[in-house]
């Protein structure tokens, strides 16, 4: 008898105590539902090729909105224009830092603070900056501006870039809410139900992209170009395996029954920088180390490189 109660006090508190640190991880609704903090913007009207600071991208490595604006960058070829500083994840305290210090800050959220940014939920990345000697200024923290910002950079590269091209807004909004969110929505449930209505958005978005696909023809979700809607799903899609199908419960159905998709994905891989964007080892130890209320036992688990997967997906599609 004093085992019974026992394990059901036990369960009590871990479930309260499992409600708080998800709490700090991911802020829901009353339902459950995890809902995304919103970020700093610029406004619209800004043109960043005016910009009379230094511009920095700051980003993680394991971090897919991150992913997302180093991919414009690679792709544009914009090194010469912005600089991109990489901070590492500090998983005992759940927060960014910098490599070596910048501007007198260890810590991101200590720049936050300089550009007197305090009222904010957590200091996120990415983050796009201007620095006038020792002032800072942020830009952005959306991911969804940054990669619209970045493009509408004039390229000054001598190599030749691919042009990123606009689509429709509401099938971006599709993507970016119900897959790129979706898959933390699932594994950030706080309920059954509301996993299962994640779940089967997530899922009825990803059927929408492989239709598209099959439609368009083009090898690009919108056809013939590289738009957006591409930029967005990639960083999303080359973690399935490693990271959200495992970890987050994204399992409705296995991302390899996506004909299209599995031949659209391999094809971004393959395209010049976009290598260079991705840190398969940073994101395993980042995702099941740092997401301590999903993986407790902090193990991660064995499984094979994102070369390896790739190169399967290669011989299949020969």
């Amino acid at each position: 008898m004093q085992n019974k109660y026992l394990i059901k006090a036990s369960k009590k508190f871990w479930f309260w105590f499992w409600t708080q640190l998800m709490n700090g991880f991911a802020p829901s609704d009353l339902h459950g539902n995890y809902k995304r903090p919103k970020g700093i913007t610029i406004d619209n009207e800004y043109d960043i090729n005016n910009e009379n600071g230094q511009i920095y991208l700051l980003v993680g490595n394991s971090c897919p909105w991150c992913q997302r604006t180093l991919l414009v960058h690679e792709i544009k070829h914009l090194s010469k224009k912005v600089k991109v500083i990489f901070l590492k994840a500090d998983v005992e305290h759940g927060e960014w830092i910098f490599n070596t210090n910048l501007k007198g800050c260890m810590r991101l959220s200590d720049l936050y603070k300089k550009a007197n940014e305090k009222n904010i939920f957590r200091a996120t990345l990415p983050l796009l900056t201007s620095f006038v000697k020792d002032e800072v200024k942020i830009l952005s923290n959306e991911s969804s501006q940054i990669t619209r910002l970045l493009n509408s950079i004039k390229s000054e590269s001598k190599y030749q870039s691919l042009s990123i091209k606009d689509c429709n807004q509401k099938f971006l909004d599709l993507i970016n809410n119900s897959i790129n969110d979706g898959v933390y929505k699932c594994g950030f449930a706080r309920n059954q139900p509301a996993y299962e209505k994640a779940s089967q958005h997530l899922f009825a978005a990803i059927n929408e992209v492989e239709n598209l696909l099959q439609k368009n023809k083009g090898g690009w979700i919108f056809g013939e170009e590289l738009t957006y809607a591409d930029i967005y799903l990639f960083p999303t899609l080359i973690r399935w395996e490693l990271i959200y199908s495992k970890l987050f419960k994204c399992t409705e159905q296995e991302l390899s029954s996506f004909e299209k998709i599995i031949e659209w994905r391999l094809k971004f891989f393959n395209l010049s920088n976009v290598k260079k964007t991705c840190f398969d080892n940073e994101w395993k130890k980042d995702y099941y180390k740092a997401l301590f209320p999903l993986n407790p036992n902090q193990l991660i688990p064995v499984l094979a490189s994102l070369e390896e997967i790739m190169g399967l997906e290669y011989l299949k599609n020969k």
